[in-house]
């Protein structure tokens, strides 16, 4: 959202300085698009769709009917500006084996991609959060985060990211992915997620 917003601000811009602002609405990367009410005195116009766009000449001209514009249009005029905007955070939720801090098979098997991912931020920053499940004490569950969250840190120092661009933190028992009664175990709440932006 935030890319494509800063996305339309910037051909507002672009547009402006050849005399006009021209309004372009984008999709997101799953395909959902929001709403834009472009108005000044001259009267108001709403654009809902996806590559739909409309221009307002000054303060009190009307924005004009919208048009659908072709991605080649888009692309061909503001591709460099999109393709410099900063990429969207990504998160990778690693699961662990119960009571522990080894990962599952399946999460082990995500380290590739998760390495991969940090790659391709220029100055990447890297967030590793531990989970436990609601099975044990508070307080042990707690150690246990904290623990899978190093674990995680480590590893990915082992491949070699630097130590300085990764903050860990624990949530314990707390904020869990499914809600259940205390003593109840849950795969899906033993977890690391790690955010890469």
């Amino acid at each position: 959202m935030l890319r494509h917003l800063f996305s339309l601000l910037l051909v507002v811009g672009l547009a402006a300085c050849a005399g006009g602002n021209r309004f372009v609405l984008l999709e997101e990367e799953d395909g959902s698009v929001g709403t834009i009410v472009i108005a000044n005195e001259g009267g108001s116009q709403i654009v809902d769709k996806p590559r739909e766009a409309t221009r307002v000449g000054s303060a009190t001209s009307a924005p004009s009917a919208p048009e659908v514009i072709s991605q080649a249009e888009i692309e061909e005029t503001w591709g460099a500006t999109l393709d410099a905007s900063p990429l969207k955070p990504r998160t990778f939720i690693l699961n662990f084996v119960v009571g522990s801090n080894r990962l599952t098979a399946d999460s082990e098997a995500q380290l590739p991609a998760i390495l991969g991912a940090i790659r391709e931020y220029p100055a990447a920053e890297v967030s590793v959060v531990g989970h436990t499940d609601r099975v044990g004490s508070e307080q042990r569950n707690a150690r246990l985060a904290l623990q899978r969250a190093e674990a995680i840190r480590d590893l990915l120092i082992a491949e070699g990211l630097d130590a300085g661009l990764i903050t860990v933190d624990s949530h314990g028992e707390n904020n869990p992915l499914v809600a259940t009664e205390d003593e109840v175990p849950e795969p899906r709440n033993r977890r690391v997620e790690v955010t890469v932006r």
